[in-house]
């Protein structure tokens, strides 16, 4: 079975194993070792209610394959961006000007540097290794985390987003930073998506000029690639749109990538999940998988198995109890996956 919770402190050798298998561009699990002891331990103590300050917490869990006991995949949720760091994304608008003089009339594409999500809930850190890219497993992953803010919403925003990589080439170049940021950097994209990772976002306020960009002049294939995701990130785009998340017109700072956007009430796990009593414990007859989360905080689980809807509750396999920790009588909250 596959189990998601919460990351321990023992976890870090096999995170920083997942976070060199996800490269560069995933700014949300940097390969650094210290980096990432701050996040787990960070992420430790938000599980435990004892984060620096109350809507700071970062919450990060990983995917355990039960039968190996080998971690394959991770996911995220920041419960509100630019707490501590301001939290920086381009927004494309329009203007228009017009010349009766001249008899000229145009509209021009600005990108203007802003702070509109400050206080949203993020999702992120969301990798799942390549062996385990079937079966449902990677949805599974990530609806996880809508599970966790169903069961808990006082501790996450009206607003919830979700940074989607932009476009690279094969050696990892991204043509919109190359065209715009890295003349004010003065460093390869790589090494300005490690800082970002790793330092926080202060220097984009430090080094990025304050003043609305004109899109049309910029060069031609950094202009194309604005809003538009990575290949590779195409499927977790599509499980976004499938969540009820849209794009409106927010891009990433560094590579343009699309911010895509939802209310939390309205995401199709929060809105379709049930809270429900286990009834009974035994062998489902169904074969049908779903998404069976615990109720509690601090031991909050999710997992990926087969069970029995009925009007008293839920029926569950022994296995199914025994790794979640519950008894007949105990709350959980499910959705077929």
């Amino acid at each position: 079975m596959m189990l998601v919770r919460p990351v321990k402190i023992s976890d870090h050798g096999e995170i920083l194993s997942l976070a060199h298998e996800a490269g560069i561009g995933m700014t949300s699990l940097p390969e650094d070792s210290g980096v990432l002891k701050a996040k787990i331990e960070r992420a430790v103590a938000s599980f435990e209610g004892s984060a620096d300050a109350r809507g700071d917490e970062h919450f990060l869990f990983v995917l355990e394959d039960t039968a190996s006991k080998k971690l394959v995949g991770t996911a995220g949720v920041v419960a509100h961006v630019g707490i501590k760091q301001p939290f920086y994304s381009y927004k494309l608008s329009t203007i228009v000007q017009a010349s009766d003089v001249v008899g000229v009339y145009s509209q021009q594409k600005v990108l203007h540097m802003v702070n509109d999500y400050t206080g949203a809930s993020e999702i992120g850190s969301l990798f799942l290794l390549t062996d385990y890219r079937r079966d449902g497993i990677g949805k599974f992953l990530s609806r996880c985390r809508y599970l966790l803010m169903a069961e808990f919403p006082d501790l996450f925003s009206d607003i919830v987003i979700s940074e989607i990589r932009g476009v690279q080439d094969n050696a990892g170049h991204s043509p919109f930073y190359r065209n715009l940021a890295e003349h004010f950097f003065q460093m390869e994209f790589k090494q300005a998506d490690f800082v970002n990772a790793t330092k926080g976002g202060q220097f984009i306020s430090d080094l990025m000029p304050k003043y609305p960009i004109y899109v049309n002049l910029l060069d031609k294939r950094a202009q194309d690639v604005i809003g538009i995701p990575l290949a590779a990130s195409k499927p977790a785009l599509n499980l976004l749109e499938n969540e009820g998340f849209r794009y409106q017109g927010y891009v990433d700072v560094f590579d343009a990538g699309p911010t895509m956007q939802a209310e939390r009430t309205q995401i199709r796990t929060i809105r379709k999940s049930r809270r429900v009593e286990i009834a009974n414990i035994g062998k489902p007859e169904s074969s049908r998988q779903y998404m069976l989360a615990t109720t509690g905080f601090s031991d909050f689980r999710v997992l990926l198995c087969c069970l029995d809807e009925g009007k008293d509750g839920v029926a569950v396999s022994e296995e199914a109890a025994e790794i979640l920790g519950v008894k007949t009588g105990d709350m959980v909250r499910y959705i077929e996956l």
